[in-house]
């Protein structure tokens, strides 16, 4: 295995691992209850709430060796500048930056999710907002960046590619289940006074 094979690699984990964790969250925030819905039978809730923590942290120690692994590869010729600020890199830099973007915005979320108890709910609540931006600038960066480094354009029927694709078209089609139901979720529906919505 090259170290462009492994850089590769360590990215399709954290784009699933992003996609997966943005799934649990968003069925958390749903109170989403596997009694009430499928499968029907009796999970802890704190199952689901640890799946989403772990996948969290899993996401960014492999965000993060994802660009770090560039360092070692010979050509084309990556500084620790080109790593943390891409604007110069050797090849896709807007691409590139998009990554960069996703990276600072997911250690930022898990950060200020860390600390949630002393920033407060609503803080933390707004802040936890910014793993929508950092999905689409790290499926942006996943889709279009050339995985051997060549000549900046990717094939989008190769196996990675579809695997990108596919996470990108979950987390969309979540989002959209996210905004449906916002404001109910999966409870049941209760009667509200009329002229009010959902929030």
């Amino acid at each position: 295995m090259t170290m462009l094979d492994l850089c590769a690699y360590l990215g399709l984990g954290a784009t699933g691992l992003v996609a997966l964790n943005l799934l649990c969250g968003m069925l958390i925030s749903l109170r989403y209850s596997p009694v009430r819905n499928w499968p029907h039978r009796r999970i802890k809730q704190m199952d689901l709430f640890t799946l989403h923590q772990w996948t969290a942290y899993l996401a960014v120690v492999l965000t993060l060796a994802h660009p770090v692994v560039l360092l070692w590869v010979k050509e084309p010729r990556f500084r620790v500048v080109d790593i943390v600020w891409p604007l110069h890199s050797p090849l896709q830099p807007w691409i590139n930056m998009a990554g960069a973007g996703a990276l600072y915005l997911v250690v930022l979320v898990l950060v200020t999710s860390l600390l949630r108890s002393r920033l407060g709910r609503p803080v933390w609540r707004k802040l936890h907002y910014l793993v929508y931006p950092a999905a689409v600038l790290l499926l942006l960066h996943s889709v279009l960046t050339d995985p051997l480094l060549k000549d900046g354009h990717p094939d989008l029927l190769d196996g990675g590619k579809v695997f990108v694709e596919g996470c990108t078209l979950v987390s969309v089609v979540a989002t959209g289940v996210r905004y449906w139901f916002r404001g109910v979720g999966f409870r049941a529906v209760q009667q509200r006074p009329a002229g009010t919505r959902a929030l």
